[in-house]
Order: structure tokens, then sequence, then C-alpha cells
């Protein structure tokens, strides 16, 4: 009783109640943003009030009736998918080579493929835009602004490096004893990377994925300097709303984007301890 009452385990414990307390003041802050966009999106009146006099529905009816918010928001959600979905297929083989093979100057190519994640992300597009208009397009003779394509592929700039380096980060810490004894009992390399490869990197892998989701669905910069008066993203379509009117029908549109990104969370947390479970039990039935 008396060695957990003695100043060392008094000062440890301060420690830690200190630590709680800082890490619960952090959430407390991240989360208030979202909070009040969401609280803000019930509100009966224009201005944000509190406590506010009932809630109503008015704000997320006058979104679901705007047509450029919810063409923006239907292209938003496709450019995610497919940006995230084509950014896995790359970013994995990419990260795997970076980390398996004996290429010469590897550490310099993925700081060269990790680049756009350091640059902001207005120089990013304006460079981009520059090298397409002023060298791409007179060689091609095609448009390459203000499509479909375009638009997704200038997102998967900065989706690829996402999971590049998340499943980079899984590799590196992967015990690679067993991949060589999955080669050594004679599974192929295709056999090894299937088997036993992805299930141990399947976290880092989903969460490259959520990453390259969140970041395309919610990337203005890009979208401002890709998108065309057919095909404009949520981002963009708020920018332009906000510009002519000030009411919560923005709220309202940033309270489903909320919803629809912790759905995707949640359910990738699921696939991911799905997938991590059938190689934790083999690992429980080889001890």
């Amino acid at each position: 009783m008396t060695d957990r009452l003695s100043p060392g385990h008094l000062r440890l414990a301060g420690s830690r109640l200190t630590m709680h307390a800082v890490v619960a003041a952090t959430y407390a802050f991240l989360l208030l943003a979202p909070l009040v966009v969401i609280y803000y999106s019930f509100s009966p009146g224009v201005v944000l009030e509190g406590p506010a006099e009932g809630m109503t529905l008015r704000w997320y009816r006058n979104f679901a009736q705007q047509p450029r918010l919810v063409s923006g928001f239907g292209y938003s959600l496709l450019i995610a998918v497919f940006s995230s979905l084509a950014a896995t297929a790359i970013g994995v083989p990419a990260a795997l080579g970076l980390t398996r093979s004996q290429l010469p100057g590897r550490r310099l190519l993925l700081a060269v493929l990790l680049s756009p994640l350091t640059l902001p992300g207005i120089v990013l597009a304006i460079g981009i835009l520059m090298v397409i208009v002023a060298i791409v397009q007179p060689l091609t003779h095609v448009r390459l602004v203000g499509g479909v394509l375009p638009l997704l592929a200038a997102h998967l700039i900065v989706t690829i490096p996402w999971v590049i380096r998340t499943v980079v980060a899984s590799l590196e810490t992967m015990d690679i004893t067993i991949e060589e004894a999955a080669r050594g009992l004679g599974a192929t390399a295709v056999d090894t990377f299937r088997l036993v490869t992805l299930p141990a990197i399947a976290p880092g892998v989903v969460a490259g994925a959520i990453f390259a989701f969140i970041v395309s669905f919610g990337n203005f910069a890009l979208s401002l300097f890709f998108t065309s008066g057919t095909v404009t993203t949520l981002p963009v379509a708020v920018f332009q709303y906000i510009d002519q009117f000030q009411d919560p029908t923005v709220a309202a549109a940033s309270s489903v984007v909320i919803a629809i990104t912790t759905i995707v969370v949640l359910v990738a947390d699921r696939v991911a301890h799905f997938t991590r479970r059938p190689s934790a039990v083999g690992q429980e039935h080889r001890s």
C-alpha cells in the first residue's frame, strides 16, 4: 500500500492522468468542428444560434433540390471510389517493388513518388495544369481538361502516394522471414504474396485505400482546375454555392459527407479485421 503511495508512483499516475487529459482535449477539439457543422445543418434559421428553437430537415431537402450540389456529390463519389481502387491497384505493387527488390536508387525513387504529399495542393494543381496545357495537349491534340478521366488521372497523382506510403510502412515492419519460409517450402512468388504477404499488410492496404478515398473526395485544388461546366465535384460546387448563398445547405452537404466518410472507415476497419483473422489463426496453430 505504501509503495502505491510513494512519490514515484504518484508522479507516474500524475503523468498518465495529464497525458489522458491532453489526448481527451485533443479529440474534443478535433470533433468540435464536425459536431458544430452537423448541429448547424439542423438549424431552423440561417444564422447559427444555440440553443436552437427546434430542429428541421429543411436544408437537407434544399441540398437534394440543388442540381449542382447533387451532381457534384455524385462526381466526387465516383472519382473517389475509382481513384482509391486504382491507387490501391497501382500503389501496392509499387510499394512491394520498392521494398523487396534490389532496384538501384529505390530510396530516391520512393522520395520522388511521395513528393506530391509535400507540395501545397494549389502549387501541385497549377504545375500539372501548365504541363498538360502547354506540353501534353499540343502533342496529343486531345482536350485533357474538364472531363471525368482527366480529373481521375489528376486525383491519382495525390492518391497513389498515400497508398505507397502506408503499404511501404507495413512491408518494412513485416517479418520477412515468413515470406522466405513460404518460398523455401515451394510457394511461388504469386502464392507467397497472396497467402502470406497480403494478409500481413492488409491493415496498411486498407488504410491507404481509406486515405486515398478521403483525399480524393475532399480535394479542392486539383478539382478546381480540372472541372468544367458539366463535370464538377462537390468541393467546387460548394465553393460556388457559398459565393451566392449563405445558409446551412452547405452544412447539410458536409454532414452527408461526414456520415459517408464514417461509414467507409468503419466498413474498412471491419474488412481489415476479418482479413487479419486467418493469418492470426494460422500463427496460433503453428505455435
